[in-house]
């Protein structure tokens, strides 16, 4: 990662090169271009995608930075866009155990991660809400939930927060299972469980997440106040991966459990099919 700001020119380039390279399904070997130094280029490139989608954002994703990047990166956690092409909630059969298909960019980046996904119970403008304040009374539902993350890079994760951050947040998808009553006690007790290709990879609590859940939530709005960005109510916010990022392939089979909340079973199959 170069030091050198990136000019406006190179910040629309690679907006452009990645929005496209998801448009058109081009695998890409290697970060398509100079990789961001700072958050607030990467969400500049990330502004370009966004502008270049034709679909409406009906959520965020948030993305931890690692702990020996924090001090220099101003930030434990990054966001990404979520767009309405990939937002599914689940049927109650699905919610429960029929299997379904999720797309992913067959070759690039793969991989799943549990998460809770909290949806926003009203509007709010930039700077309306004091976070330090809590942000528990902004919940309306919280939801038993998987993010797809997938990237036509196919080796984004390994460029950093940055580069993560310009390609949308790594983000391909926010699966939204059985909404969780008294989710602020249920999730205190409830565990969360990964399965792919019927092996287990790990079990957590569910709040386990840096600092619990509501400080994804708290994140999400002070960052987009900072970018200037309303979030309207319904927004959804895909909080952090419980057990792990999970890197797996188009094929795979998987089932996550949220206690005896919700069992989901899907298979990863090839986007451009």
């Amino acid at each position: 990662m170069s030091t050198t700001p990136l000019t406006t020119e190179q910040i629309n380039e690679l907006g452009q090169t990645l929005s496209s390279a998801r448009k058109e399904v081009r695998i890409t070997e290697g970060f398509p271009g100079p990789i961001p130094s700072t958050l607030k280029e990467a969400y500049a490139v990330q502004n370009v995608s966004i502008e270049a989608s034709d679909q409406a954002i009906v959520g965020w994703k948030i993305g931890m930075v690692p702990p020996e990047l924090r001090e220099e990166m101003g930030c434990e956690r990054i966001i990404g866009p979520v767009f309405e092409d990939v937002a599914i909630k689940l049927t109650e059969a699905q919610s429960t155990g029929e299997a379904f298909e999720l797309p992913v960019f067959a070759g690039g980046f793969i991989a799943i991660e549990p998460e809770l996904v909290i949806e926003l119970n009203q509007d709010i403008v930039p700077g309306s809400i004091n976070t330090a304040d809590g942000v528990e009374h902004l919940v309306k539902n919280v939801y038993a939930g998987i993010e797809i993350a997938s990237s036509p890079v196919i080796d984004l994760n390994s460029y950093g927060p940055t580069a993560i951050a310009s390609d949308i947040g790594n983000q391909y998808g926010v699966i939204m299972g059985t909404a969780i009553a008294d989710w602020k006690t249920a999730i205190t007790t409830m565990e969360t469980t990964t399965v792919i290709n019927d092996q287990h990879i790990g079990t957590a609590k569910t709040d386990c997440i840096l600092n619990g859940p509501m400080a994804a939530f708290a994140f999400l709005i002070d960052c987009c106040a900072e970018r200037g960005i309303t979030l309207p109510a319904g927004s959804l916010c895909s909080s952090g991966a419980i057990t792990g990022v999970h890197e797996t392939l188009v094929g795979s089979t998987s089932t996550v459990s949220f206690g005896d909340v919700c069992t989901m079973n899907f298979t990863l199959v090839d986007n451009k099919k």
